[in-house]
């Protein structure tokens, strides 16, 4: 009797559970997501290209004012390019970085690196990234595989800027990204309420 019981509440619940996971976006197909963040109101195109270059437009609302901010990614992790309407910051970096194995926990790799803002180089440094663990990121009840990707900027002038990225492992697109200080703990962070494909 008690297997058949199992039987049944396992059989109700795929039925409760069928809506809610035929909601969840398969992110190995298309190559343009949005996600939004509901409070403070933030939203991102990404459009994935061929080559693993992403580009981000984000929308972020300041203000009551709507501030779009365009950034190309290397590897879906590396800012290569960043537009807003009052300023350009790049980074000029190997291009090499593009054939870095981010799939795989315990990767590490580093690159010389320039930073310019407005086309003016304003310090140098290396740029590193390594691949910390896999895991899983929830999003509006659906669960993204992920890798956890550590970045610095280690700066010739200044300290180091660190990030910790969470990096999609079937789209090459960022779902989260927390900020670091200089010793590795979070100073703040952006994850997002939905997911959507265009």
């Amino acid at each position: 009797m008690r297997p058949l019981i199992n039987l049944c509440v396992s059989a109700l619940l795929a039925l409760v559970a069928g809506p809610a996971l035929s909601n969840c976006i398969d992110l190995t197909k298309g190559s343009s997501f949005n996600l939004t963040r509901e409070e403070p109101r933030f939203t991102v195109t990404n459009t994935v290209f061929d080559d693993g270059t992403v580009l981000e437009q984000r929308e972020i609302i300041r203000s009551g004012k709507v501030e779009t901010v365009i950034t190309t990614y290397w590897n879906g992790v590396v800012p290569v390019d960043r537009k807003s309407s009052s300023s350009r910051v790049q980074l000029k970096i190997n291009a090499d970085v593009k054939r870095s194995e981010l799939g795989k926990a315990g990767k590490s790799y580093s690159f010389p690196v320039a930073i310019l803002v407005n086309g003016n180089e304003v310090d140098r440094g290396t740029y590193v990234i390594e691949t910390i663990r896999k895991t899983y990121l929830e999003i509006a009840g659906c669960r993204y595989s992920v890798m956890v990707v550590r970045k610095t900027i280690d700066r010739n002038n200044g300290d180091p800027i660190n990030e910790e990225a969470l990096l999609s492992l079937d789209a090459g697109i960022l779902l989260g990204n927390v900020a670091m200080t200089p010793k590795w703990q979070a100073k703040h962070g952006v994850f997002f309420d939905k997911i959507e494909a265009n």
